[in-house]
């Protein structure tokens, strides 16, 4: 990566961060751009060069959480009875739990949502509308999505592997009563 864009990236990261601490204390949508740039330690312009809005900046974080999930992931692990691929995703969020507890007390929780849907939905594949399979999709990723938090919260006193486990059994209860 050249000088120029390693700065430019460093800007991006160091606004992330600003707004990171914002999270609990503000809504995002009601922080504004000078309180980033001067948490940020950056100027207005290098704001405006890289960023249109401050939603912009919530966008860019997800892209930042997506493609590190992706790079991270497993080869050749798919699916929510994976259970290597389940302990990747705990072991993972619980690595990127700064940002993903901001996003959920900043009152992005949609976004984040959207975030872990989404990793299910490629790990999956498109399905047809038809397809009863699809709602297996969104099911499992709300689950995660709220025992995921849950476990953040209480601070990640489990291991990834205790996690795995205890969610592959709670997926296995309900796909045996169903």
């Amino acid at each position: 990566m050249d000088k120029r864009k390693l700065a430019n990236r460093q800007v991006k990261d160091r606004l992330l961060a600003a707004l990171v601490e914002f999270a609990g204390r503000k809504d995002w949508s009601k922080v504004t751009v000078t309180e980033l740039v001067e948490q940020a330690g950056v100027a207005r312009a290098s704001f405006y060069r890289n960023f249109a809005s401050v939603e912009e900046l919530v966008d860019y974080g997800i892209r930042q959480v997506t493609e590190r999930y992706h790079a991270g992931k497993p080869e050749g692990r798919e699916g929510f009875r994976d259970r290597a691929l389940v302990e990747y995703k705990f072991r993972f969020y619980r690595e990127n739990a700064k940002l993903v507890l901001a996003f959920h007390r900043a009152k992005a929780a949609t976004s984040l949502l959207d975030l872990v849907t989404d990793c299910e939905i490629a790990a999956w594949g498109d399905m047809p509308l038809s397809s009863p399979a699809r709602y297996e999709v969104y099911f499992y990723a709300g689950a995660f999505y709220n025992v995921l938090l849950c476990w953040l919260e209480s601070g990640a006193r489990e291991s990834p592997e205790a996690m795995a486990d205890a969610f592959m059994g709670l997926v296995d209860g309900v796909v045996r009563h169903s």
